[in-house]
This record gives structure tokens, sequence and C-alpha cells, in this order.
């Protein structure tokens, strides 16, 4: 007999957006059973302000783990970079690994209420071609203890997988330094394919060195100055011209930074055929670059590409909430999770700047509940627009043992229960403990936010995540067996 929790609360979230009394049963491996109204019985019964909702799904995370190759392998495979050395690739790997790994990442998806992600392919041994991208999915939902997606990368006279949008790495600046003819190659290779893209290309007639000699702006504005919302506008027409010539059913714009940004792409679905997903940039939902001058952590998220003015931001979340109120089913929001070791975000030689991104998924309830309190946004536009789109989107391309991004019985149950009113201040040394993580660390460390996570539901595994983060129907040794089911 499987072992059953039981959950009361007075606020059950409904597809529809109302709200109900309910009791909802999760059993490991089994599917959602609602009850509605108020019963007996429950394992835990919820205070009135308590909540349930759908489980949040992100498509765009970074969790840095690779697969290390045996020696016969790197040698057979046709896809290795000429000039990759198998010692110096393994030391590569096993650092990376050490760094930040599947399990890290699942811990910070579980305080974050997040059951689902699509994870980025920019590792050491990255997720090109079918076999190595096969050994990258499996690695990644055998270490996991949240569901996960791996996308594949695409590079240059490497063909298609099958069935599955590719990860242009060559759109994105510091990436693998494709040129503008490769990338055409690409896509032309891609005709009816699936296509992911950042939109920071460098300017075409200035590189970032030119610019800070030029403006000699201060070294925190000098990422977002230099990509800024006409860099970004640029670098999106650019691609759509590219998708529309090779012809691709999809193309998802990744990390979409400001309000002009996100009314290009959905201006461009007026034109043809091509389907154009939207991915919203959780932290540029919050902070903009105004905010830098004053924030304290503004050596952590300052090069965030395209961070928005404050008009640029006000226009980017009035236009991602207008999309969940009208129900668009290709919006959604992605937080671009990137847990970089301190060290790497200093600035490098001659000023320029370290890596890219911010820690946040562990906080996405939490900058969540900043766009209901301070943005007009509804419980129901919320639960759109995290858990119900990009979950559905990323089923997609994988399959799971029950229909997702439902509340409703049969569906797979996958829950976040949450505080949505209760003050929270982050506690870097107690979150180094809770997600196994010496070199955490976070850009929202002095802000005040409102919110908390109390139990995520993996496919009927009920993770109590308060404190020490813990399944209470399972057993940390046997609960990856139940994600597995298919």
């Amino acid at each position: 007999m499987k072992p059953s929790f039981v959950l009361q609360t007075e606020n059950l979230h409904l597809d529809d957006g109302g709200m109900i009394p309910a009791q909802v049963c999760c059993t490991p491996g089994e599917s959602l059973r609602i009850c509605p109204g108020k019963r007996g019985g429950a394992d835990c019964e919820l205070a009135p302000n308590v909540h349930i909702a759908l489980a949040r799904a992100d498509t765009h995370v970074h969790f840095r783990e690779s697969t290390l190759p045996g020696r016969d392998e790197f040698e057979a495979d046709p896809y290795k970079k000429a000039d990759m050395d198998y010692e110096e690739l393994c030391s590569a790997i096993r650092d990376a690994n050490r760094a930040y790994d599947v399990r890290r990442g699942s811990l910070a998806a579980l305080k974050g209420g997040v059951w689902l992600v699509g994870a980025m392919g920019n590792t050491p041994w990255a997720p090109i071609g079918i076999e190595r991208w096969k050994r990258m999915a499996q690695l990644y939902q055998e270490q996991a203890l949240i569901y996960t997606h791996v996308w594949p990368r695409m590079e240059p006279g490497v063909p298609p997988v099958e069935g599955q949008e590719e990860k242009d790495f060559g759109s994105t600046f510091g990436g693998s330094g494709i040129s503008q003819q490769e990338r055409r190659s690409m896509y032309l290779e891609r005709r009816g394919g699936m296509v992911s893209y950042h939109n920071d290309r460098p300017r075409n007639h200035e590189t970032l060195e030119v610019f800070k000699e030029r403006v000699k702006p201060p070294d925190y504005l000098l990422h977002p100055l230099y990509f800024d919302g006409d860099t970004v506008l640029e670098a999106q027409s650019e691609t759509l011209a590219l998708a529309r010539e090779a012809k691709l059913n999809r193309l998802l714009t990744r990390h979409i930074p400001t309000g002009p940004a996100l009314d290009q792409i959905l201006q461009a679905r007026k034109d043809d055929g091509l389907e154009l997903p939207a991915e919203v940039g959780l932290d540029y939902l919050y902070f903009n670059r105004d905010m830098l001058a004053t924030t304290s952590t503004r050596d952590i998220n300052y090069r965030r590409p395209a961070l928005p003015a404050q008009n640029d931001q006000a226009s980017l979340i009035e236009l991602t909430r207008d999309a969940a109120r009208s129900r668009d089913a290709l919006a959604f929001i992605g937080s671009d999770h990137a847990p970089h070791a301190l060290k790497a975000k200093a600035f490098r030689k001659g000023g320029l700047p370290g890596s890219p991104g911010t820690r946040v998924l562990e906080h996405s309830h939490q900058i969540h509940m900043h766009l209901l309190h301070e943005c007009g946004y509804s419980h129901a536009d919320i639960d759109w627009l995290t858990a119900i789109v990009p979950a559905r989107y990323i089923a997609k391309y994988r399959q799971f043992p029950f229909p997702v991004g439902a509340m409703q019985d049969g569906a797979m149950a996958n829950l976040v229960v949450f505080d949505p009113d209760m003050p929270y201040r982050v506690n870097e040394e107690s979150l180094r403990l809770q997600l196994q993580d010496d070199e955490y660390h976070s850009a929202y460390r002095d802000e005040d936010l409102r919110g908390s996570v109390l139990f995520t539901v993996v496919n009927g595994v009920v993770f109590d995540v308060r404190d020490d983060i813990r399944p209470v129907n399972a057993s940390f040794a046997s609960a990856g067996e139940h994600f597995l089911m298919e």
C-alpha cells in the first residue's frame, strides 16, 4: 500500500480561476484525487490563509551538471571539438559537477514550489546530437528529486534531434563563437523544426570593449547599457528572419526583458503561421536597471542583459499580465536560474563583466507574490503563467504519467502549498544548509519579500520545504523511483 497524504484547504485553485475548500489526496506515483468541501481525517489541515495551487514549471534553468564520457566514447564521438583534450574535458566536468549539480538544483526547485524544469545544455560535455542528449537526459532524471527535461544543444554540422526543441547557443553573447553563416545553416537544416534562442547578441558594429571606452559607464551599468532595449529588438528581428527563411514550425524567444521586446513577438505572431512562444524573464519582473544604483547586491545581478529601465519594466509587467488574462497559450515565465559561484560574478581583466544570471529558482514563489501584491496580478494569472502553460509546453517534448497543468481528478499530482502573505527575508546561511550549497548567495538578500512555500508535491510525493527539505510520504532513497513511472 502506497502512503497517501491528505491536505485540507479553504483555498484550492481551480483551472477556471476560482477557489473552493477541498481535500486533496497525494499518493506517490498515482494521480491526484480531489474531494470538494470540508471533510475530516486530513493528515494536515491548513490554516485559512494557506492556498493549494498547481506546482510551478520552469522552462529555463542552468543546473551545470554534465555526464562524464568514457575515453572510447569520447574518441568515437563525431561532434566533439577537434582541439578538445579528453583529460582536460574530464577535469572541467568534475569541477562543474562539484560546483553545482542536479540534486542541488532539485532542492532549489522544491523550495520554490517547482516540480518541473527545462534544463539548458551549456555544460562541459553538452547535449549535442541524439546520443549525448539522451545520456544527459537520463543522468538528470536519475539524479533529480523533481522532473527535468534537457533541451538539446544546436551546433553546426549536427543533425537535428527529431521532435525536440533545440537551443541555439549561437544566439548568446559569449557563447560558442558561431558565425552568422554557420548559424543560418543550422536554421536551414531544421526546416519544420523547433528552436529556442536568446536575445542578447552583441551589437553588430561595436564590441563591448569599444563601448566601454566610449561611454565609460560605471562597471555595474556596462552590461545593461550595452545590451539595451534596441539591441534586444535587433537580435529578435534577426532571428525571426532566420526562422521564417528556414520555415521553422516554432521559435521560442527566451528571457524576454522589456515590454517592447515582448510586444515585438506578440505582433510578429500576426504575420504568418510560425508559432512564437514567449518566455518572460522572471528577474526582469522584479529588478530594473534603475534599482542598481541603490541595491547593495548589484555586483551579483548587474550582468542581466537588457536589464529594463522602469518604463520598459512597467510595460513588460502589463503585457505579461494581459497575456495571462487573455489565456495566451504561448506566453509564460521562466527564471533563467543561473547558479554561478560568487567569485564568477567578479569583473574580469579590463573591467569586463563576469558570469551572467542570478540564483532565483528557490525564490520563484516570492517573486510571483510580488506580482500579486504589487502589480495587480491575480492568483489565476500566476497559475496560468507559471504552472499551466509552461507545464503543457514542456509536455510537447516529453511524456508524463498523467495529464499535467490541470487541477482535476486524474491529473498528475503536482502541487504547491503556500502562504501568499507571510513576510520573507532571504537567509543565506540557512539556505546554504537547506539547499546543500556552500556557494549559495542571493541577489534578493536585502529585499522585503512576501510569501512562503510550505509543501511542494511532485507526482504525489509530498515534500515539506519549510526548513530542511524532506519527503513526508516517501523516502529520499525511494522518491526518485516514482518520478520514472511514465
